[in-house]
């Protein structure tokens, strides 16, 4: 039974640092009173009746600060805003001493009480600068975004890392607030309707009068392109005439000088022939003629012939051709 006791007081006396986590020895007590600068990794460690473990996670922590601990802050206006927001955040393992060092708590009250503190501030920093519908409305990202901003610059030089900051929902107004954002909101949406109406049917419009401009372009380029054609087949047609007209005169001209050129060689030809038959008659004539001379010649030689024959006769002396008869 003793050593049952015993073994249960001493277990007692051993601290777990688990998986995922770093742990932190304080001495509450005596000359070592402080904080242990080395931290623990996991595993059982012995604790001292005047020593205490922290332990804090090092993998990425996600809290939200809702119903109780929602926060509020302030517009431009001095309007009042709340909502719930959440955190993600994470640790560097080697800064857990510098962070314990810091805030001298635990994780869950550097979230709960240090790191909403900051949110809260950064909130009412920024959102006091802004109007009301601002916040509510399109830029209430932005609001967002500069709170992280702000808030990270807080926390990195002490190895706290912010993933982001966000809320949960729709941002709570006062109901007259909220009705009278609510009532813009809508007339907003009805001039942005109507402003879309108009400019639908202007687009419309505008659409006709694009085709209208089309169609007519189209009818003069069209009409255009029609006119050009009939001048181009016109000067065809009458290039075309042009130039029939000029082979028929050119055909004509062919045709009357070869009919020139062949009445030429005929009358050429027929005075040929005629000159040709007055030569023949000039030879005829001459022939007769020496024919007649010849005869005559011999006629005279026979009447004044004495009937003597030459006692030497060359070939060139004349002799009187007696003209014997044939036997």
């Amino acid at each position: 039974m003793m050593l049952s006791v015993i073994s249960i007081l001493l277990s007692s006396c051993y601290s777990l640092v688990p998986a995922g986590y770093r742990g932190i020895k304080v001495y509450m007590l005596g000359n070592k009173k402080g904080v242990s600068e080395k931290q623990l990794g996991v595993g059982r460690y012995w604790m001292g009746v005047n020593q205490r473990l922290y332990v804090f996670p090092v993998f990425q922590q996600n809290y939200v600060w809702d119903g109780n601990n929602s926060i509020n802050f302030q517009s431009k206006e001095g309007l009042d805003v709340s909502g719930d927001f959440g955190i993600s955040y994470s640790l560097i393992a080697d800064s857990v001493p510098v962070i314990f060092q810091k805030y001298r708590r635990g994780i869950d009250e550097i979230t709960n009480v240090f790191l909403r503190n900051m949110v809260r501030d950064a909130l009412n920093n920024i959102s006091s600068r802004m109007p009301i519908e601002s916040i509510y409305g399109v830029h209430k990202r932005d609001l967002l975004t500069k709170v992280d901003s702000m808030v990270s610059k807080q926390t990195r030089k002490y190895g706290i890392i912010i993933d982001r900051i966000y809320t949960i929902g729709e941002l709570h107004l006062p109901s007259t607030i909220e009705s009278a954002i609510t009532a813009k909101l809508e007339a907003n949406q009805r001039s942005q309707q109507a402003q879309n109406e108009v400019k639908a049917v202007e687009a419309e419009a505008n659409k006709k009068i694009v085709r209208s401009k089309a169609d007519a372009e189209s009818e003069v380029i069209n009409a255009k392109a029609d006119a050009e054609k009939k001048v181009i087949e016109a000067k065809a047609q009458s290039d075309a005439t042009i130039f029939t007209a000029k082979a028929n005169a050119e055909s004509i001209q062919i045709r009357a000088k070869a009919e020139a050129e062949s009445i030429k060689i005929k009358a050429l030809a027929q005075a040929d022939s005629i000159k040709a038959v007055g030569e023949s008659k000039a030879m005829v004539n001459k022939k007769m003629a020496m024919a007649v001379n010849k005869d005559l010649i011999q006629y005279h030689s026979l009447d004044r012939w004495d009937g003597k024959l030459p006692q030497i006769s060359t070939q060139n002396l004349p002799f009187v051709n007696l003209g014997l008869p044939k036997q």
